[in-house]
């Protein structure tokens, strides 16, 4: 018989908890250090309360990703508990956080067999294709195999978002103050996408408006009509529109998977409250 796997990957990926528990996906917490605190993801902070404490707090959060310590305790968890042989790890991108680099170390610290996979995207983006090598697994997927699809899938994903506003991304650092103040003005909306691991602006447009219908034109841009479509639309904070998305996809298309799901804490802080966006593979 073929030896089971046991699946791995980051709270960046975004998986609805009821979802990856129903699928046996074992998610390593990132953590936010916000003032004197030490938050893991997911586990001391829920998504809701994350993003009622960023309308009120002054101070902008920074996160960190698991220590090799925590990968490899996770690693014993998931093997003991699923009576796997081996384990398979699926992370955010190495370019976005050192979060591949810490599993990576971890596997120094069992003694069996562990491989990491970096997927190359973040969010839910991570979380569709988790959910895919999840289906290889329970279809009977070796360690060789479900690595093999894991890194595959590297390629197969695309990640694309528009954020309601720039002064996240001013906070954080990563814009300055005058191309905030001139966004601003003008109510633009960038769209933003995931290119060979790094994320990339796509374009801008004005108004939020603009940037839901640019965002369903984008979807019929980039699915393919004659492949099995796997989509999630994400949000940080904005369900409504999430959900007004996910309608126009269920009218145009037959989606093999659909979700719809919250951007959490770690990528919440970078992009902000009203952030939404898309994610296809195929």
């Amino acid at each position: 018989m073929t030896a089971r796997v046991a699946l791995i990957t980051d709270s960046t990926s975004d998986l609805p908890v009821d979802l990856a528990r129903e699928r046996q996906i074992y998610v390593a917490p990132l953590h936010i250090l916000w003032g004197g605190d030490n938050l893991r993801d997911g586990v001391d902070m829920t998504v809701e309360q994350f993003y009622q404490r960023l309308k009120t707090d002054s101070q902008l959060p920074t996160t960190s990703q698991p220590s090799p310590a925590a990968f490899a305790e996770l690693y014993q968890q998931a093997r003991s508990e699923t009576g796997a042989d081996s384990v398979l790890v699926m992370t955010i991108s190495a370019d976005l956080s050192g979060t591949f680099a810490s599993a990576q170390q971890a596997c120094q610290m069992v003694d069996f067999p562990v491989r990491v996979v970096d997927l190359r995207t973040a969010s839910i983006a991570t979380g569709l294709a988790v959910f895919k090598v999840a289906d290889a697994r329970d279809a009977g997927a070796s360690l060789d195999e479900a690595t093999q699809l894991a890194q595959s899938l590297s390629t197969r994903t695309q990640l694309v978002f528009s954020l309601d506003t720039l002064e996240f991304l001013h906070r954080g650092g990563r814009i300055g103050g005058g191309r905030r103040l001139l966004g601003t003005a003008f109510n633009i909306k960038p769209i933003l996408h995931v290119v060979d691991g790094k994320i990339e602006a796509r374009e801008s447009v004005r108004t939020r408006k603009r940037a839901l219908s640019r965002l369903l034109e984008i979807i019929n841009e980039v699915v393919d009509r004659d492949k099995p479509l796997h989509i999630a639309l994400l949000h940080g904070n904005a369900i409504e529109e999430a959900r007004w998305l996910e309608e126009a996809v269920r009218q145009q298309y037959e989606p093999e998977r659909i979700l719809v799901a919250s951007i959490g804490a770690v990528i919440g802080v970078h992009v902000g409250p009203g952030a939404i966006g898309f994610s296809v593979l195929q």
